[in-house]
């Protein structure tokens, strides 16, 4: 509560800063929240998501179903052993629709210019894009909170990958109540030189932006992507 009512003051939010003393003051410091993660069945969970980009993407892309849309999707891959704990959390990540217009079908603010974005993944050994749909394991940012995302990037291991704007809408759209725990900050789209983007919710709009890859708040965790080699 001392760090939330530290955040407020710096965004110049004085009447929630003031609110977060009070709340301190009465109950004393308490720690932040965290998403829980739950034991699921893969194949039910994957049958879960495919039904909800179906109906965000099925018919932008021009499939006559919804069925038929869910046939191009992806399966998950088993969780590996040592991802356990470290790469917990399954999402199918659509690449066919630009993101600004998937930000736009699920109903986000997109601030992002397409000129100035690049993948900062292309920086790893042997990366390539995806240009496909893809299931993927992430860590949805929860170990990485007040860490800068620049510090994400420099300590991934061997079988990760920088989170995109394309893992966050995805992660989003599997867990809109994600945001209710932590802000995503996703460093594998860089912003310029310095800076990554980032998934918050302003004023109850989710919102698809910008922050620096120096600035650490624990507010704001990097989502990271497992890769298989």
């Amino acid at each position: 509560m001392e760090r939330w009512e530290s955040f407020q003051r710096q965004k110049g939010n004085i009447a929630g800063a003031e609110m977060a003393k009070v709340l301190r003051d009465q109950f004393g410091d308490v720690p932040l929240p965290s998403v829980a993660t739950p034991e699921i069945s893969l194949e039910i969970e994957w049958n879960r998501q495919a039904q909800n980009l179906a109906g965000f993407f099925a018919k932008e892309l021009k499939f006559k179903t919804p069925e038929g849309y869910i046939t191009t999707l992806p399966k998950f891959e088993p969780q590996p052993e040592n991802w356990k704990g470290r790469l917990d959390t399954p999402v199918i990540v659509e690449t066919r629709i630009r993101p600004e217009r998937q930000a736009q079908l699920v109903g986000m603010y997109y601030f992002l210019i397409e000129g100035t974005k690049t993948d900062w993944n292309k920086e790893i050994k042997n990366y390539l894009i995806p240009n496909a749909p893809y299931a993927a394991w992430l860590e949805d940012g929860r170990n990485n909170r007040n860490r800068r995302p620049k510090d994400v990037r420099r300590n991934l291991k061997p079988d990760e990958i920088a989170g995109t704007e394309l893992d966050g809408i995805a992660l989003y759209i599997s867990n809109p109540k994600i945001l209710g725990y932590h802000f995503l900050d996703l460093p594998g789209t860089s912003i310029g030189s310095d800076h990554t983007a980032m998934l918050t919710v302003s004023s109850g709009k989710t919102v698809m932006s910008h922050s620096s890859t120096e600035e650490a708040t624990p507010f704001f965790g990097s989502v990271i992507r497992g890769r298989q080699k």
